[in-house]
């Protein structure tokens, strides 16, 4: 709560499968009150999975309640008592079929801080093996892309990816491997490139 606030109630208004829609009457700190409603769910994760071409997985889907076919980062909602670390590597396997040695977490944003209490964990994946995914039936339209780390901010920039979670993914990717650490050359490491669909 913040500091000086009180919550006077706080009631359920809805309560779906995935998220509970919350009304709550609240003091602020110079005694006005205020209404807030809000969803609470589950908190979800994204993933930019980065091989060593300096290529990231995004997977393209049809999202309803947008209405239109959106490209990503691999991601989704956390299972009831999961690390999100964990549920980022789930759900990097389930969606786009890929393993990775190494996951490291890139921040924690609010997804849409005025009227949800849900956090998105973001993670940078790397060290990644290509196996078959175990997309869900409403993941049945989904398709796996690769794309350069470079190509891939030049699209938060000119409107093909707009989910605020894969923007935010790709952009502190680009600014933790700017340095030149994405991807060192196969001649160098003597390994070549992760395989790729």
């Amino acid at each position: 709560m913040i500091d000086g606030w009180t919550t006077v109630s706080s009631t359920v208004q809805y309560t779906g499968v995935h998220v509970v829609v919350r009304q709550d009457s609240v003091r602020r700190t110079d005694q006005s009150m205020g209404m807030y409603e809000y969803t609470d769910s589950a908190d979800g994760v994204r993933v930019v999975a980065l091989d060593a071409r300096a290529r990231i997985a995004l997977v393209e889907e049809n999202v309803y309640v947008c209405g239109q076919r959106l490209l990503m980062c691999p991601g989704g909602g956390c299972q009831p008592g999961e690390d999100p670390q964990s549920a980022a590597r789930r759900e990097l396997a389930e969606e786009a079929g890929i393993r990775a040695s190494e996951v490291e977490p890139l921040t924690v944003m609010w997804r849409m801080p005025a009227g949800a209490r849900t956090r998105e964990h973001l993670y940078l994946a790397r060290g990644l093996s290509i196996g078959e995914h175990h997309r869900d039936p409403s993941e049945a339209d989904m398709e796996l892309r690769w794309v350069t780390l470079d190509e891939a901010v030049a699209m938060c920039g000119d409107g093909r990816i707009t989910e605020a979670g894969t923007l935010a993914a790709i952009l502190l990717t680009a600014q933790r491997t700017t340095a030149g650490s994405a991807a060192p050359p196969a001649a160098a490491t003597g390994k070549g490139p992760a395989a790729s669909p």
